[in-house]
């Protein structure tokens, strides 16, 4: 029975130790790059309540109204935001009178608080949301 001799000595406990934690900190820096700001889903009138200040990642749900080529309003009920919305590809259904939910920041333009949106999703939030089965 022939045994092979080991030509090279195993890997120190400190050399295995350096590669894992290495590991961790590439697995950590991919993450922290990958992951991306949460916005906070807000009626209209919590927006402009100024409990959110400039620079705010919000998501925001109400009906399109003043309709134009780079903004509109956003209504729900007697509040209204003014919505940014000239760097969207806007959806076939975007029209005036149709419920939509904007994500973006808040901004300030002339004293005004403004939604510089970045996404929109048409209709209403709830229907893609799971629906919660009663507790029995």
């Amino acid at each position: 029975m022939d045994m092979e001799r080991r030509t090279r000595a195993p890997w120190s406990s400190w050399a295995k130790g350096l590669l894992a934690f290495s590991v961790l900190v590439i697995t950590g820096i991919v993450v922290s790059l990958t992951v991306t700001e949460q916005s906070t889903y807000v009626s209209v009138e919590e927006a402009i309540s100024g409990k959110y200040g400039e620079g705010s990642n919000l998501q925001i749900h109400g009906t399109i109204s003043e309709l134009k080529i780079n903004d509109c309003l956003l209504v729900d009920g007697n509040h209204s935001i003014k919505v940014d919305i000239s760097s969207l590809m806007l959806p076939d259904t975007f029209a005036e009178d149709k419920g939509a939910t904007f994500t973006g920041v808040i901004q300030l333009v002339d004293g005004e608080m403004v939604l510089k949106a970045d996404k929109v999703q048409m209709g209403c939030p709830s229907k893609y949301e799971p629906v919660e089965e009663p507790i029995s």
